[in-house]
This record gives C-alpha cells, sequence and structure tokens, in this order.
C-alpha cells in the first residue's frame, strides 16, 4: 500500500514545538529535531535525529536526514559513512534538494557510493508474466490462489473481488463496501479486509471503518461482515488457520486483531511500542507464531498463544523496512519491498532458534513491467504477486497525477526452487 510522507524539510521545519518534559517518542525527537533546524542547532539537530532513528530503525526519511544534518554540523564523514551504509544494503538514496547534500556528492569519496547506487538501481531478475488484465483503475492490492486453479483479486478502488483463470479470463465475483485491501481463499469462503477509507470511491472519512468480511466462493454472497470497534483502525493484511482463527494487522494504531472461529468480534490481539506501520503477516500455525513485517521497524515474531512480540535481530545486515506482503515458503520468508528503492522481491532466511535474519536475497528488482507491487501468494513452488498496484501514480487526494500513467492490471511471478 503506497504511504504519503511529507518533504524532508517541510517535516522538519513544521514539526512544532517539543513538549517541555525530556522526548521520549519518535514525535517527540522529530519535534525537537524541528526545532532544532530552524535554530541551525547542528548538534541538537544530530542527536534528536539519531534518537528518533534508534526508534524507527528502518526510516530513510530519518536516514537521510541524518546525512543531512552530518553535514550541516561540518561531519562529511560520518555523511559518507552513513550513504556507504545505505548503498551496501541495496539502496538508492535522492542526496539533493540542499546545499549541504550537493557538498557532500562533490567529494571525491561519493563517487563510489554514487557508483553503488546507480548499479543498485538498475532491474534484477526475469520479467515472468502470469496474465495481464485490460483494467487499469483497480488499485489492486490483494491476491490469493483457491481451488481450481483460480487467482482472487481485490480492489481499493472500487471494492470489487475479481476472479481470474489462470488463462487471465476475468470475472466479478462480489463487490465490498469499501476497498479491498488483502484477501485469502479457505475451502468454500473467501475472506477479505476492508476499509472503507484512503484511495476507495465512496469512502467516508465521517465514518470510516475496517472490517473482516466472508464472501462465499460459489457465487460471491456476503456471509459475515465483522467490524473493528475502533474506529482509529486500517486492516491491511490478513491470516485465516485451519480451524477458522482470523488474524488482522492494523497499520494506523498499530496492533494485530484477532477473531475466534465463528466469533463475532474482532479483539485486539497483540500490541507492542516498537510497532509503527504493520504491514504483512505470516502465520506459521504448526509452531504457534505469526511473522509481521513493519514498515519502519522491521520484522517481528508474535507468540499466537501470548501476544508477546520479538524482534528478529538483522544479523544479515539488510534493510528490513519497507514491507508490504509478507509471506511463508520453506522456513524463509518472501517480502515484497515496496517501501524502498529500489522495490524488490526478497527471500529472507532465517535461523533455526527463529530469532535471527541469517541470510537475505534479492530475487527481483526495479523491473520495468512494475508500478508497485503489493501482495502475492505462493502457488506450485512459485510467488506470483500484483504487479501494477498503480499505488504511486496517484496523489494525495486520491486522483490521478498529471503526469502519471495507469498500467494495466498485471499478475507476475517469480520461483522460489
Amino acid at each position: 500500500m503506497k504511504r504519503f510522507l511529507p518533504s524532508i524539510f517541510g517535516a522538519l521545519a513544521l514539526a512544532g514545538a517539543a513538549a517541555a518534559q525530556a522526548p521520549q517518542t519518535y514525535q517527540d525527537h522529530m519535534a525537537r529535531a524541528g526545532e532544532a533546524f530552524q535554530s541551525e542547532d547542528w548538534a541538537a539537530l544530530n542527536e534528536h535525529l539519531d534518537a528518533a532513528q534508534e526508534i524507527r530503525t528502518y526510516s530513510l526519511y530519518v536516514w537521510r536526514n541524518r546525512i543531512l544534518a552530518r553535514m550541516l554540523a561540518e561531519r562529511p564523514d560520518e555523511a559518507l559513512a552513513l550513504a556507504e551504509k545505505a548503498a551496501g544494503r541495496g539502496l538508492v538514496l535522492n542526496l539533493s534538494g540542499h546545499p549541504a547534500f550537493e557538498a557532500l556528492t562533490a567529494l571525491p569519496q561519493y563517487a563510489p557510493i554514487a557508483a553503488q547506487m546507480e548499479a543498485n538501481a538498475a532491474p534484477a531478475g526475469e520479467a515472468d508474466i502470469v496474465f495481464n488484465h485490460e483494467q487499469a483503475d483497480l488499485l489492486p492490492e490483494a491476491l490469493a490462489y483457491g481451488k481450481r486453479k483460480i487467482f482472487y483479486l481485490g480492489s481499493v478502488a472500487n471494492g470489487s473481488i475479481l476472479k481470474a483463470g489462470r488463462k487471465g479470463d476475468v470475472e466479478t465475483l462480489a463487490t465490498a463496501p469499501g476497498g479491498v485491501f488483502d484477501i485469502e481463499a479457505r475451502g468454500k469462503t473467501v475472506w477479505a479486509v476492508v476499509n472503507n477509507q484512503l484511495a476507495y470511491k465512496d469512502a467516508d472519512p465521517e465514518a470510516p471503518f475496517a472490517a473482516v468480511m466472508a464472501f462465499r466462493a460459489k457465487d460471491g454472497a456476503l456471509q459475515r461482515d465483522i467490524r473493528a470497534a475502533e474506529d482509529e483502525a486500517l486492516f491491511g493484511d490478513l491470516e485465516i488457520a485451519k480451524d477458522g482463527t482470523v488474524y488482522a494487522s492494523d497499520s494506523l494504531t498499530p496492533r494485530l486483531f484477532r477473531m475466534a472461529p465463528d466469533g463475532e468480534t474482532l479483539d485486539v490481539f497483540a500490541e507492542d511500542p516498537r510497532f509503527a506501520n504493520l504491514q504483512g503477516i505470516a502465520l506459521d500455525e504448526k509452531n504457534n507464531r505469526i511473522f509481521v513485517a513493519d514498515y519502519l521497524t522491521g520484522l517481528f515474531v508474535i507468540d499466537t498463544q501470548t501476544g508477546a512480540a520479538t524482534a528478529l535481530e538483522n544479523t544479515a545486515d539488510a534493510h528490513l523496512g519497507g514491507i508490504d506482503g509478507l509471506y511463508l515458503y520453506d522456513g524463509d520468508l518472501i517480502g515484497i519491498q515496496n517501501g524502498a528503492t529500489p522495490q524488490r522481491i526478497v527471500r529472507i532466511e532465517i535461523d533455526d532458534e527463529v530469532s535471527e535474519i541469517t541470510g537475505f536475497t534479492v530475487m527481483q528488482q526495479a523491473l520495468e513491467e512494475w508500478n508497485e507491487p503489493t501482495h502475492g501468494a505462493v502457488v506450485d513452488g512459485a510467488f506470483h504477486y500484483i504487479a501494477t498496484s498503480n499505488w504511486p501514480s496517484y496523489d494525495q487526494e486520491w486522483n490521478v497525477r498529471e503526469d502519471a500513467a495507469l498500467k494495466p492490471l498485471k499478475i507476475m511471478s517469480v520461483p522460489l526452487e
């Protein structure tokens, strides 16, 4: 799901006055950083941005600010080290828009970093297209694979749930009363998380809702509509256990919800102060755990019996932020990393104790056919995914940008074996 962030300088300048007490939260430190930027207190700017990065480890927004802050404080060696670390993780940062950035990029030591970032931006992997569908205005976010080799796709823009055969024949199964952000096919039921928010055509800012809905796979009849009691919820991902237990991630608050089999309420199951923007979840039912991707703070594993969250250590020294869709395959995690540049499909290895990330492999990245990949499904030893969600083509009012084009719906794949 595309997330709109303020510009680097606007956010710092408009952060507002910080609370009188010592800063504790990310928001506190960013407010203090804003004040320091305005008053040209470069030591304080660096201090508070570093503290903010400790809280949101994988925020590239903060990372870029820290590079700027180092240059403003006349600490170019540290700025170079930060840029080099980002390049070493396969990332590209836009270091322009301020004289301090120009001074950095003019340094002779920056040349190999620039070369590495240029190489990082290159497409990688085969563009294996499964099928195309001519409709381009769906804002497709959700994909599932069910019986009889049927794909189910969900539209954020109009709430439609589509059925698609392997040959690309597409028909509408149902229309939800909100945008479909994730979808799962289980037996005779198609489950979906639905929000009448963001880019949904009939979004109601006065009465937003987040819901889990169940549709009959045969004819699309709505069978269940269970809504979160709180208004401040936005469901982004969904998992259904074999016994019918439902798990849904809330990216807005953030937290994890759970509903018992045949339950009537969605209850908060897991909360943690380290959560910032929960996205993909991957259920490991056999081992009573669920993996969770946080866009800004990395990967967690949650005990499904206690709700306790453990952050996975980044032994691989990889960029673990910006992961949207998350899937479990043969003990590894498959992630769609659309919140970084370049965007990537990655395979993440975990140690036997499930405490560390020990390997990180980029399977595909920056393919020309993409317009922000989002969610997918494992199918017969391959990972199939929506390649053209088109989120980047919309502005903050959810209108198509004047200089943007919508690409037709495209499902692509990458082999896992």
